[in-house]
């Protein structure tokens, strides 16, 4: 039977060196890990009471979301209620129970086969969790709680677009390289950072401006102040041809070459 796949957004989370921790502490951040997720969406205005359970991933998990959810929402206000939660958190946590995180949004179509869901969104979304932009930057960002990561999907459709609170120039357009994805790209912003820290962005050569008109040669008969490949000065106001004489402001005649006609 076929699988009807649905629109979802969807926001991944994974814990960052999760499997370095004994049992008893990876239970205990799992634990939190969902609380805090949960709270910082409601925190943020979004409803979850249409939305599927979070799927779990062991070191992390998945909330799909509907598809029609606000997606500035989500880049921002819920960004940064989690943000500042895991703050909070590391404020009262050791280092074996530092609880920091990478945080992945994207949308696509994705479907429930009854045994879990199935998408190529969610592969998308999945494999952006683990690209090593995210993780370095992360690492690096020692005051940050989260590094977030969009697909260039998202950035184009959500985050060019977004308000103050989305922080639009902070994100950096990174190589998204992972399994089948080649060739692509995704966004990274770091919370209280102005730039992603430890990341080599990807860098577009910027048109070029086009100079004023005057600045380059006169082309072939006549240009911008130009005439059958004279440069004339600040001339002004142009007037009127009158049998092949360019007349200027009625003051000044520039005798213009007669040319035979083809067939005379």
């Amino acid at each position: 039977m076929r699988v009807k796949a649905q629109h979802y957004a969807i926001v991944a989370v994974d814990v960052e060196k999760f499997g370095t921790r004994d049992n008893p502490t990876a239970f205990l951040l799992r634990k939190q890990l969902y609380a805090l997720v949960e709270s910082a969406l409601d925190d943020a205005g979004i409803d979850r009471s249409a939305a599927p359970d979070p799927a779990d991933r062991g070191d992390g998990f998945f909330q799909l979301l509907p598809g029609d959810v606000d997606k500035l929402d989500l880049t921002g206000p819920f960004v940064a209620r989690l943000h500042n939660a895991l703050r909070d958190h590391a404020a009262t946590s050791n280092a074996l129970g530092a609880l920091r995180i990478r945080v992945v949004l994207h949308s696509g179509d994705v479907g429930w086969d009854g045994r879990g869901w199935v998408g190529e969104e969610l592969n998308t979304a999945c494999r952006l969790l683990d690209i090593e932009p995210l993780r370095t930057a992360l690492a690096q960002a020692r005051r940050a709680g989260l590094a977030l990561a969009v697909t260039d999907d998202w950035y184009r459709r959500v985050v060019r677009h977004g308000t103050a609170e989305v922080e639009r120039e902070a994100f950096r357009e990174v190589p998204f390289d992972a399994k089948e994805i080649k060739g692509a790209s995704a966004w990274i912003r770091v919370p209280g950072y102005d730039v992603p820290p430890g990341i080599t962005p990807i860098r577009r050569a910027e048109p070029e401006a086009a100079g004023p008109a005057s600045a380059g040669p006169a082309a072939p008969g006549g240009g911008a102040g130009g005439v059958g490949g004279h440069t004339i000065g600040d001339i002004g106001q142009v007037g009127q041809v009158v049998n092949g004489d360019l007349h200027v402001n009625r003051d000044f005649t520039i005798q213009m070459p007669h040319r035979t006609e083809r067939g005379h």
